[in-house]
């Protein structure tokens, strides 16, 4: 498989020549699954044919949103919302997910057996304002983890483990979370927590130390949720890009401390 060409991706997906050369390709985080066949080059939503939903995901624009929630979390860390696998154009996926045969309401107990030290990341941050993280965390597994067609069973092939596409989701995420410090990208910029901004003076920010635009949402004033789009090259690494919309939040920003 080839990438396909700038025109290509403009004439398909709306980008520049600016945007694409502009794509930010981090360090691995996470090496994937991939089967041997793969082409990891390969960037989602920037096909040039057909290419196997093991190799390269089929919901291929994936957006982090991290929260900021007073009383929950660390003071000085955005937690996790979820990871969310939407199509190209930007639109999510299946409201109950992809895979009824890997639904589950115990990934608490599941990830808890199986690997403690991601279930206490999990713990500290990816945490439910609700107060139930079991219940949280099968929600976001259900709904979009098992969208993310790079981590179906089949494409791990005899190297399978049971419950492994469940570890190697949740550990992605809260690496990315990781990778993307959003307070410290605030802080760095002027803008630490416990005064109200400009909404600009936030995107700003956050755009001079990401180097793309992120969506920035709202609730009663209060900023609550940053989203980060990513395309994926090969199977599991992620490229950031721009968001595709700016979010909720519009004029004056309070940015309360927690």
């Amino acid at each position: 498989m080839k990438l396909s060409t700038l025109s290509f991706f403009t004439t398909l997906l709306g980008l520049s020549v600016a945007q694409t050369n502009q794509l930010v390709f981090p360090t691995d985080l996470n090496a994937g699954v991939a089967p041997d066949y793969c082409n990891a080059s390969t960037i989602s939503c920037h096909w040039s044919g057909p290419v196997d939903s093991c190799c390269s995901p089929k919901y291929g624009l994936v957006v982090l949103a991290l929260q900021w929630v007073p009383n929950y979390g660390p003071s000085d860390e955005f937690t996790i919302h979820g990871l969310w696998p939407d199509t190209c154009a930007g639109k999510q996926g299946p409201y109950r997910g992809c895979d009824p045969s890997r639904r589950s309401n115990n990934i608490g107990n599941i990830v808890r057996g199986l690997n403690t030290t991601i279930y206490n990341r999990m713990n500290v941050f990816w945490p439910s304002y609700k107060g139930d993280n079991n219940w949280f965390w099968s929600h976001e597994w259900t709904k979009h983890g098992t969208c993310v067609s790079t981590l179906r069973p089949t494409c791990y092939g005899s190297a399978y483990t049971k419950y492994q596409d469940v570890l190697d989701y949740f550990e992605k995420v809260l690496d990315l979370r990781d990778k993307y410090d959003l307070y410290g990208a605030l802080n760095l910029n002027g803008v630490p927590p416990g005064r109200t901004y400009n909404i600009q003076t936030i995107r700003d920010a956050l755009e001079k130390s990401l180097g793309k635009k992120v969506k920035i949402d709202c609730h009663g004033g209060d900023l609550s949720e940053i989203v980060l789009y990513f395309y994926v090259k090969g199977a599991s690494e992620y490229v950031l890009t721009d968001a595709l919309v700016p979010g909720s939040c519009r004029g004056a920003v309070n940015y309360p401390r927690k």
